[in-house]
Formats: structure tokens, sequence, C-alpha cells
């Protein structure tokens, strides 16, 4: 996989893969219904939160055959610290896709971003989404209901925490162009 920033040429796929009835269930901030309109919005909001430093979103593209098949995001809490964010369109679910996107993205926030800590909130019947996080190294740390109206109302969801001052996750990401910083 291929880590870059997320571009208006995907907003067809976005919407395609993001409107898909399943993954909405698994996420929390995608509204539906999402159409291309809506995607391209959040891909044109993606440039000023990069600039700000309060958010990177990236697509995830398949080497092989340059195609997105999702997205991964860190949103930033703090100055060490933010939230990471990802999902797969439903045809690539199940390909260690998501265990290597996330790896991927976990190395930018360390290695560019430097930060100390990294975050991620699951709903708890994800259970691949939670595999991927452990086996990446995060720690769960709590088990909360969260109100989320357009999933059904109160979601129990894990926390999960990567402590990347203790546990450095090196590697050898390029920068990509433009500012990250």
């Amino acid at each position: 996989l291929t880590l870059r920033w997320i571009a208006s040429s995907d907003a067809e796929r976005l919407s395609a893969f993001a409107g898909d009835p399943l993954l909405l269930q698994k996420t929390e901030t995608i509204p539906y219904p999402y159409d291309v309109p809506a995607a391209r919005e959040w891909i044109d909001e993606a440039e000023g939160l990069r600039e700000r430093g309060s958010a990177y979103r990236f697509a995830i593209e398949e080497r092989s055959e340059p195609a997105f098949v999702g997205v991964s995001a860190l949103m930033m809490l703090s100055r060490g610290s933010a939230e990471l964010g990802y999902w797969l369109g439903r045809d690539f679910w199940g390909q260690g896709y998501g265990r290597e996107a996330v790896a991927a993205t976990v190395a930018f926030g360390a290695d560019i971003l430097k930060l100390q800590s990294i975050q991620a909130v699951v709903y708890s019947e994800n259970t691949a989404s939670v595999a991927v996080l452990r086996g990446l190294g995060f720690e769960e740390h709590a088990f909360e209901t969260i109100n989320v109206p357009d999933r059904g109302g109160a979601r129990l969801v894990r926390r999960f925490i990567s402590d990347l001052r203790k546990d450095p996750k090196p590697s050898n990401v390029v920068p990509l162009s433009g500012k990250v910083a």
C-alpha cells in the first residue's frame, strides 16, 4: 500500500465506498447518505486542516494497481497527541490492508509529526479493528459508551492508546510533498 494526501480524483470511489451501509455501521463520523459532493467537500477541507496542523487525511492506495481503497487520518488532539481514524472499502477487508495502513499512519505520526501518543476509538463489536490495533502494540485503556444518533444512539466503544515514547515505531517513512507541520 501507499499513503498519499487525499485528492479530488478520489471523490467518486470515496463516496461509493463510504456510502456502504455495512461500513457506516463500523464508523462514527461518515454521514449518510454520502454522495460525491459530500466527498469533494471533505477532500477540499483536508488541505486547510493539514496546513493548520489540525488533521492529516490520507488516501490508502494499492501499490500494484494504483487504486484508492480507503482512508486513514490523524486528527490532532494536542501538540503531541492525535486520534487515528481509518476505514477500507468492503472489497479490501480481511487482506491485511488495515494493519499495513495503520502501521504507516502511526509511522508518519511518530517520524514526521513527532507525536508522543496516538489514540484510536473503535466500536466494541469491530473485532477486525481491535485485532489490528492490538497487533500493532496499541493498549486497550477503556470501554466507554458514546452517543451516536446517526448509528442508533448509545454505542459501546473501546479506547486504545499507543505511547510512542515508550514504544517508538521506527520506520523508513518518506515525507510527503508539501508542508506537514
